[in-house]
C-alpha cells in the first residue's frame, strides 16, 4: 500500500447489517479483539462485496476496556455488549462520503495491493483526496 499518511486513520472491513446499524446510529460502538493504536482518531469503513468500497468515515474515541476503573458502555445502542471482545470504540460521528472510494480506485489511485480483510492504515494519497468537512454528516 502507498505511503501511510499517519496512524490516525484506519480502514476496517464491515459487512451488513453492522454497516447499516452504525450509519443509522443504532450501533454506536465497534468491537475488536485487538487494540487499535492510541493515535487512531478515524475509522474508514470498507463495505464488503458486493459494494466493495469505502462509503463512510467515523470519528472514534480511544478504546474502552473491561478493566477495573473504566466507565461502563452506554446501554442505549444496539449490540452494545462485550461477548468475545476486549475493546470497544465509540462512534462519535459518522460521515458519508459524497463519492465512495471503490476497490478499483483504491488499487489504481492509492496504490493498494490488497482488498481490506482486516485492519489497514490509510494511505496518504487517500487522506489527501478527501476533505472530511465536506462530507455528509450522518450522526
Amino acid at each position: 500500500m502507498g505511503k501511510i499518511s499517519s496512524y490516525s486513520d484506519v480502514i476496517l472491513p464491515m459487512q451488513d447489517p453492522y454497516m447499516t446499524q452504525i450509519v443509522d446510529g443504532r450501533k454506536n460502538y465497534e468491537y475488536r479483539k485487538y487494540r487499535l493504536r492510541l493515535s487512531v482518531k478515524r475509522i474508514w469503513l470498507y463495505r464488503t462485496a458486493p459494494h466493495s468500497s469505502i462509503m463512510h468515515v467515523c470519528e472514534t474515541l480511544s478504546a474502552q476496556t473491561r478493566n477495573s476503573g473504566n466507565l461502563p458502555l452506554d446501554k442505549n445502542g444496539l449490540g452494545n455488549y462485550w461477548d468475545g471482545y476486549d475493546f470497544a470504540y465509540r462512534m462519535v460521528t459518522v460521515r458519508e462520503l459524497r463519492q465512495p472510494i471503490t476497490l478499483k480506485e483504491m488499487k489504481e489511485k492509492h496504490d493498494s495491493r490488497i482488498t481490506p480483510r482486516g485492519l489497514v492504515y490509510l494511505p496518504k494519497s487517500m487522506n489527501d483526496s478527501v476533505d472530511l468537512k465536506e462530507q455528509k454528516l450522518e450522526k
